[in-house]
Parts: C-alpha cells; structure tokens; sequence
C-alpha cells in the first residue's frame, strides 16, 4: 500500500500545518523528519525577506546540459516542487518563515562500466595496431574518450534537501543528517546570502547557558541531528 504524503504549509496562524497531498516525499513533507539545526551568523538585512528571494533567484538550479560534460549542478528550487525554480508569497514565505530547498543533481558512471568500456577499446586498438602493448598516453587517451562517452549517456540523479528559514530566531532547519550533504548545504547557502551558520550542537546550546563551556566545542560532534515523527 502507497504511503501517505503531507503537504506543509502556513495557516492562517502563521503556524505550520499539515494536510494531504501526494507531491513531495522527504523532510518537511513526510510523516517524520531528521533534520540539523544552525543558526545564522552575519549582517542579516532587516527585510530579509525581498533579500532571500533576489538572492534565491540568482542562484536557482539549472539542469545539467545532456550535450555537456558537466557532471554536478547545484541551486534552489521550490519545497513543493523540485522543477520549479520561481519562488512567491503563497509557496516561499509567511512570516516569520521562509521555505525552500536545495537541490544537488550529480552524474556518475559505474566504475566497473568505465572499466570493462576502456578494456574493450585497449583490445579493439591492440589488434588494430598489432602490438600487445599500448603507451601509457595511449591508454590515458582511451579512458578519457570512454569516460566522455559515457557521461553524455548517464542520467542526473537527484537529490532534494528541504530548508526553513526561522527569520525571527535566526535559526535554520536543513532537513538532512548526512555530513556531505550537509557540508554542500553551509558552503552553498554562505555563497548564496554571504551568511554563515553555526551548527548548533549540544555543546553550543550548553555554551549558551553556560558560557564557561565555549572551550569544549571544538570536542564535539559537528551537528546535532534531531528525528521528529
């Protein structure tokens, strides 16, 4: 049986609320979600919301072209849908939250099909040439032409990272626990808004309550990871 799939959105509260849809299938939009917390760091402008979006829209994600070697792109796209890369009042934000997410497209060809394409083609040439050996630029030739080839044929694989923005609080949910992604996440978010954020792991909440603590954040974990549902 499907699995049921909400849909978030801004009542009339200005809560977060839930109710049926059948779109989007991680973070802010399925039953439960883990997701690390940060709190933004820097000159937030005071509208900060005209800001996110003129900046949102210069970095919005663009589709890998198929004709290219381009192997990653990454950008903002809408939380509701992975394709749409225009954000408004009814689909981005209602004070004080801003809603969106980071989409990472990668291209990657199976080593062991990079391997069996370049074997066969140093076998095509040795018996072409008639030696039993090929030169190491010979070989480095082969494998670059193959890698080409088959990049041109592999498809995009998606990945979608949900975030909310808490401009009130400061505060940012990225609706992921892997540190890779995670680390794309701070690295693109500080090259979209020029804010930086500071993972707020247990060591740093204690810290804020407890300032003696500060020397002992280097000791501890990177994020804090919370699972909710």
């Amino acid at each position: 049986m499907p699995s049921n799939r909400y849909y978030l959105f801004f009542n009339h509260t200005g809560l977060l609320g839930r109710t049926e849809s059948a779109h989007h299938f991680m973070g802010l939009f399925s039953g439960s979600a883990s997701y690390t917390r940060y709190r933004v760091t820097g000159d937030v402008p005071a509208a900060v919301k005209p800001f996110a979006l003129e900046k949102l829209q210069w970095h919005v994600f663009h589709e890998i072209d198929p004709g290219t070697l381009t192997d990653k792109s990454t950008g903002w796209v809408s939380a509701e849908n992975m394709s749409l890369t225009k954000f408004d009042d009814m689909h981005f934000a209602k004070d004080p939250y801003m809603v969106f997410a980071l989409r990472i497209d990668t291209r990657r060809i199976p080593p062991i099909a990079l391997k069996a394409a370049i074997l066969r083609e140093e076998l095509k040439h040795r018996e072409q040439a008639g030696r039993e050996r090929l030169s190491k630029k010979e070989k480095n030739d082969i494998r670059e032409e193959q890698l080409q080839r088959l990049l041109k044929k592999v498809l995009p694989l998606p990945a979608v990272f949900d975030v909310c923005w808490n401009t009130t609080a400061g505060e940012v949910l990225f609706f992921s626990t892997s540190k890779k992604a995670n680390e794309e996440f701070v690295a693109f978010f500080y090259r979209s808004f020029d804010l930086k954020l500071k993972a707020l792991t247990p060591a740093v909440l204690a810290a804020a309550l407890r300032p003696e603590t500060e020397e002992t954040l280097e000791k501890q974990p990177q994020f804090l990871t919370i699972h909710h549902g």
